[in-house]
């Protein structure tokens, strides 16, 4: 494979990676805790979307420097893989700290969610699940992102 073949399957394969982490952010809104819509289905109290939101930007900071990072060790990985010179141990250390990243970055974010959820009863994590479906379905069915509340 010549070294353009290389950078280009590279570039396709970072480029559907930030394509995918984008998609998994813009499956709902952020803040879902602050929409009037779910506020209502879910009977959120005041206090529960505070906590909720306090949560969320506790975890946030950490959230971002962890994407910066997988952003980071992925373009580096993009460029070891262009350099034929580049020994396979060099590579296969740099996807390790790709991996590690994003490892990182997973643990965070399911620990924000597990964190949320143990702020909701029951009831209401079952109607945030069944919101959560029917957002995706509509977005899936429409092709678009669902509209920010």
């Amino acid at each position: 494979m010549r070294l353009r073949d290389v950078a280009l399957v590279t570039l396709v394969v970072v480029a559907a990676t930030a394509v995918v982490a984008a998609g998994e952010q813009g499956r709902r809104p952020h803040r879902w805790w602050q929409s009037a819509d779910v506020k209502a289905l879910l009977e959120l109290t005041d206090e529960q979307s505070a906590t909720l939101d306090r949560i969320y930007r506790k975890a946030l900071p950490k959230l971002r420097e962890s994407y910066r990072r997988q952003n980071a060790e992925e373009a580096a990985l993009s460029q070891l893989v262009g350099d034929m010179d580049v020994e396979e141990i060099d590579v296969t250390r740099q996807i390790d700290r790709v991996e590690a990243t994003r490892s990182e970055l997973s643990k965070t974010r399911i620990l924000m969610v597990f964190r949320m959820h143990r702020v909701l009863t029951e009831t209401q994590r079952d109607g945030l699940d069944q919101w959560m479906k029917r957002e995706t379905d509509e977005r899936g069915a429409a092709g678009t992102r669902p509209r920010r509340r």
